[in-house]
C-alpha cells in the first residue's frame, strides 16, 4: 500500500453479513410491467409522446394540407342552386269537409313531411323535370354533368338518353325537410349555375304541378264514387221505409213519440208502453206515500196519546188544553175557599171533567185520522198494482213484436243517415270542383349562385388539417408501441421493476464530465448528490460498503457513476477505493487520466499485491485501481477465489469500495462481480437503454443472486423526451428518488 494510502488508514472494520440480510436475492422480472400505477390516461405522457415525435407530426400535417390544395385545384366547381317550398298539411278527405285540416298527433306529421321528402326524391318527379325541360335531347345538359350521350340509335337512345338524364338529376339533387318546420329545401349540383338554378326552379314547380293533379284526380273519382253510393244508399232507404210501415200495419203497432234512444227496445213509444210507464209512475210513488204512511201509525200506536206531535200540534186540542188550564185554576181558587160539597166546587169539577172528555176524544179523533190516511194509500196501492200488472202483461206481449219492427226502424235511420252524409258531401265536392288550391307554394326561388359551393378550400384545409393530426398521432402511436426505450424516470420501475435511485442529465455543454463533478453546484453534481443520498439510505441496515455499477449496454454512464458516487462518499470524509473492473473495455484510468500500466487484473493474478495497484484518483480520499493489461481470460480471473479475499482486503482499509463493472449483456463478467458486492446498481441511460434488453440483463444479476438495489438514469434530456417544462429546476430537488426508509 502507497504511503499516502497508509496515512490515511482508518481503524480496520469487523466485515459482517447485514447486506446479504438487508437485501436477499430477489427472483426473476415477469415479462409484463413490474408496476402499474393506474389505468387512467397520463395526459403528460401523451404531451411528451407528441413532443418527441413533433417532426412527424409536421410532415404529416404539411403532407395533408399540399394534397388538400391540389385537390382543391384539379376539383371541378360545383354551384349549388335552392329553391324553399312550403308544405302545409292538408289531405285529401271524402267523409269531411275540404276545407278542414284536421289536428293529427306530431308522430302522423312527421311521417307526412317524411313522405312528401320521399315524393320529392322519386323518380316520377325527375321524369316530369326531364320532359318539361326537355333534358333527355340536350347534349350540353348531359355533358355538363359530367356525363357522355349514349351511343344507342332510334327509340333506344331515346329510352337510354332519358334514364341517363333521371340518375343525373336524383344524382345531384338534394332534398332537406326539417321535422320542426314546414319549409323543404331543393337543392341541385351543377357544374353550370344557369343548370343549378333552372333544374331546382322546376323541381318546385313539377312537384306543385304534380300535387294539383293527384288533387284533381282524387276529387273527381271521389264525385263518381259518391253518385254511385248515393244511388244504392236512396234505393236501399226506400225499401227499409216500406218493409217498417207494412210490419207495423200488420201487427197493429202505433208510436206515440220517440225516445231518442237508440239500441234494443228504444226508438218509439207504443200506447201500452206509455200508459204502462205512466201507471209505474205513479204506484211507485203511491207505494211510498203508504211505507211513510204506516210508519207513522205505527209510531202512533206505539206513543202516548196526548204524546203524539199530531195531537200536540192540533189547533182545537191547543184550545181545550188551554180552557183546561183556566178552569183548573179556577176550581184551586174554589176549593181554597169554600167546602168540597159547595155547589161552586161542584160545578167546577163538573166542566173540568167535561173538557177533560172533549180532549180525549179531539186526540183520538187525531190518532184515527192517522189511521184512515194508512187505509187510503193501502188501497190506491193496490188498485194501482193491478192495473200495472194487467198492463205488464200486455207490454209482455207487445214486447217480441218489437224486436222486429225495432230491427227495421234502426235499418231505416242508418240508411237514412248515410244518405244524408253522402248527399251533403256530394255537395261540397261539386260546389268545389273547379277550385284548383294547393298545399305547397314556393316561398324562395332558386337563384343562379354567385360563387361555387365544390370544392371549399377552407374547409377542404380544415379537414386535411384534422386528417394529418389524426395520421400523426397514428404514426407517433406506432412508433411509440414499436419503441420501447426507457426515456424518462417514470419508466424505471414501471419497465425494469426496480426501484429508482437518482436522475442524472445529460451535459448538453460538451464538458468534462470530471470537470462538472468537481463543481460541486452543477446540475451533474447536484444529481449524484440526490443518488448518493438514496444509496445510503437505501437500506435499514445503513450504506452498502461494495458498491458495483452495471449496465446492459457499454456508454450507458456507469463509469461516470461509479466517479461520482466515489467522489460524494469521499467528500463526506468516508476512505473509498474506485475499481475498474471491466477487465475487456476499461475506460476508467482514461477519465481520470491515470495510468493503466498496473491494476486489477495483476492483483486477481497474484502478480502484485492490493496496495501496490493503488494510486490516487485525484479526489479527495478517493483512491483508484485501474483494470491493469487486459488479460487473455477475464473471466477466469473474476471466478477466482482471489476476488473475495480483494475485497475483503479492501474492506480492512476503505469504508467504501466502489467498482465500475462491464456490461451485463453477453458477458458472465458483471454477475460474477455482482454476486461478490453488498449492493449493485443498474445504469440505464435514457432514450438509449432499451426494456429488452434493460430486462435481460436485470434478470441475468437477479440470477445470480445479485443484490440489485435499484437503478440509475442517466444523460436524461428533459427537452428531448418531452418533459421540458416538468424537470427543468434543480436536480438535487427534482431526482431525489428512492426509498429514505
Amino acid at each position: 500500500m502507497s504511503s499516502r494510502t497508509v496515512q490515511h488508514e482508518l481503524p480496520k472494520r469487523k466485515e459482517t453479513d447485514a447486506w446479504s440480510e438487508a437485501y436477499p436475492a430477489q427472483g426473476l422480472i415477469p415479462d409484463g410491467p413490474a408496476t402499474e400505477e393506474g389505468g387512467g390516461l397520463d395526459l403528460r405522457a401523451l404531451m411528451a409522446a407528441a413532443y418527441r415525435n413533433r417532426l412527424i407530426f409536421v410532415i404529416v400535417i404539411a403532407l395533408a394540407l399540399l394534397a388538400a390544395v391540389v385537390v382543391t385545384m384539379l376539383t371541378t366547381p360545383i354551384y349549388v342552386a335552392t329553391a324553399s317550398v312550403q308544405i302545409e298539411q292538408q289531405t285529401a278527405t271524402i267523409l269531411e269537409k275540404s276545407d278542414v285540416e284536421p289536428v293529427i298527433p306530431m308522430a302522423d306529421a312527421d311521417r307526412f313531411l317524411e313522405t312528401q321528402g320521399a315524393i320529392l326524391r322519386s323518380r316520377a318527379l325527375a321524369e316530369r323535370v326531364a320532359y318539361s325541360l326537355n333534358l333527355a335531347r340536350n347534349d350540353r345538359f348531359i355533358e355538363a354533368m359530367g356525363g357522355e350521350p349514349p351511343k344507342a340509335t332510334g327509340r333506344a337512345l331515346i329510352v337510354a338518353r332519358y334514364r341517363q338524364v333521371v340518375g343525373l338529376l336524383l344524382r345531384n339533387l338534394s332534398i332537406k325537410v326539417p321535422t320542426d318546420s314546414r319549409v323543404a329545401s331543393i337543392s341541385f349540383a351543377s357544374p353550370s349555375p344557369e343548370i343549378a338554378a333552372q333544374v331546382a326552379n322546376s323541381y318546385a314547380e313539377n312537384y306543385i304541378r304534380s300535387n294539383l293533379e293527384r288533387r284533381f284526380d282524387s276529387s273527381a273519382y271521389a264525385r263518381q264514387f259518391l253518385q254511385n253510393q248515393i244511388a244504392q244508399t236512396k234505393e236501399r232507404l226506400e225499401d227499409s221505409e216500406e218493409a217498417l210501415l207494412a210490419y207495423a200495419r200488420t201487427e197493429g203497432l202505433v208510436e206515440t213519440e220517440a225516445t231518442g234512444q237508440t239500441g234494443e227496445g228504444g226508438g218509439s213509444t207504443t200506447l201500452t208502453t206509455s200508459n204502462l210507464r205512466d201507471i209505474n209512475a205513479s204506484y211507485v210513488a203511491v207505494r211510498a206515500e203508504r211505507v211513510k204512511a204506516e210508519q207513522r201509525w205505527r209510531q202512533a200506536q206505539a206513543t202516548p196519546l196526548m204524546s203524539l206531535p199530531e195531537v200536540q200540534a192540533s189547533p182545537v186540542i191547543q184550545q181545550l188544553l188551554t180552557r183546561r188550564a183556566t178552569e183548573l185554576a179556577a176550581l184551586g181558587e174554589l176549593r181554597a175557599r169554600y167546602r168540597p160539597d159547595h155547589p161552586s166546587v161542584e160545578q167546577a169539577t163538573t166542566e173540568l171533567a167535561t173538557l177533560d172528555r172533549e180532549i180525549n176524544t179531539q186526540a183520538v179523533n187525531v190518532r184515527n185520522g192517522i189511521r184512515n190516511a194508512y187505509d187510503v194509500l193501502v188501497n190506491q196501492e193496490r188498485a194501482l198494482e193491478t192495473s200495472v200488472k194487467g198492463l205488464s202483461g200486455n207490454a209482455l206481449s207487445e214486447q217480441g213484436l218489437r224486436v222486429r219492427y225495432n230491427i227495421l226502424k234502426r235499418e231505416v235511420d242508418t240508411n237514412r243517415s248515410l244518405y244524408e252524409a253522402l248527399l251533403q258531401r256530394y255537395k261540397e265536392l261539386a260546389a268545389t270542383a273547379g277550385v284548383s288550391t294547393s298545399n305547397i307554394s314556393v316561398i324562395d326561388g332558386a337563384q343562379v349562385p354567385g360563387g361555387p359551393s365544390k370544392p371549399d378550400l377552407f374547409m377542404n384545409l380544415a379537414f386535411a388539417l384534422f386528417a394529418g393530426l389524426g395520421l400523426g398521432a397514428l404514426a407517433a402511436f406506432v412508433r411509440e408501441h414499436f419503441d420501447d426505450a426507457i426515456r424518462t424516470p417514470d419508466e424505471v420501475q414501471r419497465k425494469l421493476g426496480l426501484q429508482l435511485l437518482g436522475v442524472t442529465p445529460i451535459i448538453t455543454s460538451g464538458g468534462d464530465p470530471v470537470s462538472e463533478l468537481r463543481d460541486p453546484k452543477s446540475p451533474l453534481a447536484e444529481a449524484y448528490h440526490s443518488l448518493r443520498t438514496s444509496i445510503s439510505f437505501a437500506s435499514t441496515q445503513g450504506q452498502p460498503r461494495t458498491i458495483l455499477f452495471t449496465s446492459s449496454r457499454p456508454e450507458e454512464g456507469k463509469s461516470t457513476s461509479s466517479i461520482a458516487i466515489a467522489q460524494e462518499f469521499g467528500s463526506l470524509g468516508q476512505r473509498v477505493l474506485l475499481i475498474d473492473g471491466d477487465l475487456r473495455k476499461p475506460s476508467l484510468h482514461k477519465v481520470l487520466k491515470l495510468s493503466s500500466k498496473a491494476g486489477l487484473s495483476n492483483v486477481l493474478a497474484h502478480h502484485l499485491e492490493l496496495s501496490q495497484a493503488v494510486q490516487p484518483s485525484g479526489f479527495a480520499n478517493v483512491d483508484f485501481v485501474s483494470s491493469g493489461p487486459i488479460p487473455p481470460n477475464p473471466t477466469e480471473l473474476l471466478a477466482s477465489h482471489t476476488l473475495p479475499q480483494l475485497l475483503a482486503q479492501a474492506r480492512e482499509s476503505y469504508d467504501t469500495i466502489v467498482i465500475d463493472g462491464p456490461p451485463v449483456i453477453g458477458l458472465a463478467d458483471a454477475q460474477l462481480l455482482s454476486r461478490q458486492v453488498d449492493a449493485t446498481v443498474f445504469a440505464a441511460q435514457a432514450s438509449r437503454s432499451h426494456r429488452g434488453q434493460a430486462k435481460a440483463a436485470v434478470r441475468r444479476l437477479h440470477a445470480a443472486n445479485a443484490n440489485v438495489i435499484g437503478a440509475v438514469l442517466t444523460k436524461f434530456d428533459a427537452k428531448r423526451a418531452g418533459y421540458g417544462y416538468g424537470y427543468g429546476y434543480g436536480y438535487a430537488y427534482d431526482y431525489t428518488y428512492g426509498n429514505t426508509d
